[in-house]
């Protein structure tokens, strides 16, 4: 009966030590930040907003002569003129605010297109790391959710290392 008590406590015992897992951390932005690939994606999304930037000031430089020339000349012009003119300036405006808009749509697909594959070869590490060190959960404190744990579960280190960044 002892054998029988005692094989049963450590079955018991076996499946809770079993069953608990262990949970791991990183600051999953802090790791996109230190890869290269990351910074030639930044580097691409502002030559792409320098670009974009120049060509609307353009449209800004060219409503901004438009109403100079309608303040200056505008009560010598006749009503009919002066409509003309007017509505000039508000094509002008609402071109303007177009190109803002398409310009920042393009600079979100753009950014999309360069760091979803740089967030999946961030995650694709870090899960091989958790997998390695025997980690089930592994919770992104990028935004400081993880209020206390212990520094050997910080996988920063390791997946870096993994990925061969310093």
């Amino acid at each position: 009966m002892k054998y029988i008590c005692t094989l049963s406590l450590l079955l018991s015992l076996h499946l809770m030590t079993a069953a608990q897992s262990r949970t791991g951390y990183i600051n999953l932005q802090q790791l996109i930040a230190v890869m290269p690939e990351s910074k030639l994606a930044y580097d691409s999304l502002n030559m792409l907003q320098e670009k974009l930037n120049q060509e609307g000031k353009q449209l800004l430089d060219e409503y901004t002569r438009k109403v100079k020339l309608f303040d200056s000349t505008g009560n010598k012009l006749s009503p009919a003129m002066q409509e003309v003119k007017i509505a000039e300036i508000k094509t002008a405006q609402q071109h303007i605010q177009q190109y803002k808009e398409l310009a920042e749509q393009t600079i979100a697909e753009r950014e999309q297109q360069l760091l979803v594959p740089i967030l999946d070869k961030a995650k694709k590490n870090l899960k091989t790391v958790a997998n390695e060190k025997g980690y089930t959960l592994v919770i992104d404190n990028s935004r400081d959710a993880v209020l206390v744990s212990a520094a050997t579960d910080d996988l920063m280190t390791a997946v870096k290392e993994k990925m061969g960044i310093r």
